[in-house]
């Protein structure tokens, strides 16, 4: 009865200091031509704590002076480069025309407010979740992506399609950046990112470890 008792109270102090991870949704600003390294946040709460979720956004070419652009709804974004200024629809495209890059990156944790929760800031770590990646052309012809930096090869994916980072195993399960390029330079496709989450995946606290601490203390006692 002693030994059930005691696996249940480890399992609950698990429970309680790991929890589950919560998924959140990166707010994109307006839409329109955005300065490449503006700095943008996403109100968000975890277990009674609240707090912002900052991130940047970066776009890269090889002609003009390229920005990130936000589709009118809000939601799909890509890199207006030079030559697309006077194309319908290409503002909001990541293709090879132009070389561009799209980089969402210093993903992090501002403006903490514990509240009833009990955690500290470095408590909750951060990172990439999933993203839509809309817009494709053609097949084939598709968009790499990376955690580490541009040309740093970790999936390429030729389809529109929702992509789960964390489930891929040549993923950082802890990346704070993440790099977006045409997979190929000579790309004649579309492609365009939309819904971004990031999870937010609570340590274990000191006051689980003294838990665990306290329930091992307890075995070992009960053994003797």
């Amino acid at each position: 009865m002693m030994k059930t008792l005691l696996s249940t109270l480890a399992a609950g102090v698990l429970l309680a200091g790991a929890g589950q991870a919560a998924t959140v949704v990166l707010n994109l600003p307006g839409n329109g031509s955005h300065a490449s390294g503006t700095t943008f946040s996403t109100s968000s709460s975890y277990g009674g704590a609240t707090f912002d979720i900052r991130y940047t956004l970066n776009a890269f070419a090889t002609i003009g002076t390229p920005a990130p652009f936000i589709g009118s709804d809000g939601t799909i974004f890509g890199v207006g480069s030079f030559d697309d200024g006077s194309i319908a629809g290409q503002l909001v495209s990541i293709d090879g025309d132009d070389g561009e890059q799209l980089s969402i990156t210093n993903l992090s944790i501002t403006n903490f407010n514990a509240g009833s929760s009990g955690l500290v800031v470095g408590d909750l770590k951060l990172s990439f979740n999933t993203l839509d990646i809309a817009n494709g052309t053609a097949a084939n012809d598709g968009i790499t992506l990376s955690f580490t930096a541009f040309g740093d090869t970790t999936v390429d994916v030729d389809q529109p399609t929702a992509i789960n980072l964390t489930a891929l195993s040549n993923f950082s399960s802890t990346a704070t950046s993440l790099y977006l390029q045409p997979d190929n330079a000579a790309s004649n496709n579309r492609w365009s990112i939309s819904g971004i989450t990031a999870s937010v995946t609570p340590e274990p606290s000191s006051t689980t470890l003294f838990g665990l601490g306290l329930v091992g203390a307890l075995l070992r006692r009960r053994r003797r």
